[in-house]
């Protein structure tokens, strides 16, 4: 994998490209050719786009609307503990066991470490109560209480006998800890899986997604937002999530709408090469090799 990820590089040549965004004001739009793409590789056509669009009036086509709900994300295998520790922590892989490690056999505040299923059994469903109470503290306190308050259960989905083998997802245990005497490391990690532990007693997250699609002398352009209905989740903690464009806050559209262009901007930028593995990434491609290669 990584012998083939290093040849890829070496080989790779980049190609200069550019966009053309326009600020609307109270939005930004982003040009899009007739298939969808936003990258110019012709110089000279971006900046005729560029020069023909300043100062004009952008009219609204068409919106778009789309109702969507994330689930809460499944609880923690180990491997998937090490991604998200190494994507936000720069934590190694085997750092990571450490510090969980210590975290089961000395604090006795986290489950089994070494564990790849990311559900629980039946019968661990009467002891998540007493769970939930040993983690009502600091930063989580709140969500906590309103788990034990309101008699939350934990979503159906984390619960399958027939994906546990040996142990079950990373969860806390019902030993309660002062957060104080943990390392900086030990919190981090502690934290990680006590807040994907609560997530999934929260129902899922419902957004609009609002996709405008508008025209300017000619030329095509998009705006992508979205509206929250219900943070469900995301009252825990909020995951960036990976989306194909950059979403805004953006205005009542409908369409026929006018927008009078504030300023163009014009970016330069090359293709770049795939990337080199991070422990992340590693992880990833040998979880299923065969996709990555």
């Amino acid at each position: 994998l990584i012998v083939e990820r290093e040849n890829a590089i070496r080989k790779f040549v980049p190609r200069d490209f550019w966009t053309v965004n326009a600020d609307l004001g109270s939005f930004f739009v982003t040009y899009k050719d007739s298939k969808n793409q936003s990258s110019i590789f012709d110089r000279a056509k971006a900046e005729a786009i560029a020069q023909k669009i300043k100062g004009r009036d952008f009219t609204v086509l068409k919106v778009n609307k789309t109702e969507k709900r994330t689930p809460p994300p499944a609880l923690y295998d180990l491997t998937e503990l090490q991604r998200d520790a190494n994507k936000l922590y720069g934590f190694s892989a085997k750092q990571t066991l450490s510090y969980m490690q210590s975290l089961y056999e000395r604090h006795k505040a986290l489950t089994y470490p070494r564990t790849d299923s990311r559900y629980l059994t039946e019968d661990i469903v009467p002891t998540l109560p007493e769970r939930v109470k040993a983690v009502m503290t600091g930063e989580f306190a709140p969500a906590a209480a309103e788990i034990l308050k309101t008699r939350k259960t934990i979503a159906r989905s984390c619960i399958n006998n027939a994906k546990v083998s040996d142990h079950h997802a990373i969860i806390p245990t019902e030993e309660a800890i002062e957060l104080s005497v943990l390392s900086s490391e030990e919190r981090k990690i502690y934290s990680l899986v006590v807040k994907r532990f609560l997530t999934c007693f929260y129902p899922p997250y419902e957004y609009r997604k609002i996709q405008a699609e508008l025209f300017c002398e000619g030329e095509r352009f998009t705006a992508v937002g979205r509206e929250t209905l219900q943070k469900g989740w995301k009252k825990v903690y909020d995951i960036e999530e990976e989306t194909e464009e950059t979403e805004q806050n953006l205005p009542v559209l409908s369409p026929s709408s006018v927008f009078r262009c504030k300023s163009v901007q014009l970016k330069a930028s090359k293709t770049t090469p795939p990337a080199r593995y991070t422990e992340a990434t590693l992880l990833c491609a040998m979880e299923n090799p065969s996709s990555w290669i």
